[in-house]
């Protein structure tokens, strides 16, 4: 109808950034396997035909805030020279899933107290206790790790904990180390006072143990360094699970090289290395133990 309202805004450039609200048209097969093969040749996520719908989802507000119309255009702008790389990080952003809490999957601190650290009591002099949160999130699985092991261990003892993921957004909050109240109910309120600092409805991890965690940011398909070796624990829970059989096997090999002789796998609950080439022994559930020897 003449002179009345559209019913979407059409583009207009505000400080740089293009607002849209129009619909996304829906995304075709060609544009699904060539979004496909970009996650899996940068990440080597695996995103299958079921979750079609979910990258729709994910990646229309990302299309939106571009003002770009449709998913042709958006793979376009992710061939784009210089902005190729930064738009592939926003890319893996968008479609990776960064559910995690406080002291997720309690059964593996019950280990370490009652397992890990009376055998390592025993087995060797005091040295730094190297673990690694290979897709730590938004920090709460290292900062949990962090206040578990010092109640646990005692001077002249030292933690060193590295805390990696790929989204670089993601890692920006976790070295924060904020959080809002009601993420912290599974702590103790005597652990809550002791490691944390209050503000107002907020909590902020205190230095004393942010300092013992290194973030990084670390592709499990593409990137190993150096400072990759010797951890007694590794910690890659509910990461399996995103990959192909072939990726899982080669992270798993990863994961057993950068581990000591002796040391532990933590997968999450849902995961099992049943079918993978690497000599782990089974320990409990989700718990795996590096063998001398690999097959």
């Amino acid at each position: 109808m003449r002179g009345s309202t559209l019913p979407f805004q059409p583009i207009s450039e505000e400080n740089g950034i293009r607002n849209t609200f129009f619909s996304i048209p829906p995304m075709s097969d060609k544009e699904f396997k060539s979004l496909q093969k970009i996650i899996y040749d940068t990440a080597g996520i695996d995103i299958k035909e079921s979750k079609k719908y979910l990258l729709i989802n994910r990646l229309s507000k990302r299309l939106r805030n571009l003002g770009l119309r449709n998913f042709t255009e958006y793979l376009s702008y992710l061939d784009q020279g210089e902005r190729k790389n930064q738009e592939i990080v926003e890319f893996i952003d968008a479609v990776t899933t960064n559910k995690t809490e406080f002291f997720r999957e309690y059964n593996h601190f019950q280990f370490m107290q009652d397992q890990f650290w009376p055998t390592l009591l025993k087995s060797r002099p005091p040295s730094p206790i190297r673990i690694w949160s290979s897709a730590c999130s938004s920090g709460e699985e290292p900062y949990s790790i962090a206040i578990f092991m010092n109640e646990l261990i005692k001077h002249p003892w030292k933690l060193e904990i590295l805390a990696s993921d790929i989204s670089e957004t993601i890692l920006r909050a976790a070295v924060q180390g904020i959080y809002d109240e009601s993420k912290l109910k599974p702590i103790q309120p005597a652990l809550l006072r002791k490691y944390f600092l209050k503000g107002s409805g907020r909590y902020k991890i205190r230095p004393e143990i942010a300092n013992q965690i290194s973030f990084k940011k670390i592709n499990l398909k593409l990137d190993y360094h150096r400072s990759l070796s010797n951890f007694d624990i590794v910690f890659c829970r509910n990461v399996l699970i995103y990959f192909n059989h072939d990726m899982q096997n080669q992270i798993i090999n990863k994961h057993w090289r950068v581990l000591k002789p002796g040391g532990y796998l933590f997968l999450g609950h849902s995961e099992t290395l049943f079918g993978t080439q690497v000599n782990f022994q089974y320990v409990a559930p989700s718990i795996y133990r590096k063998t001398e020897d690999r097959k």
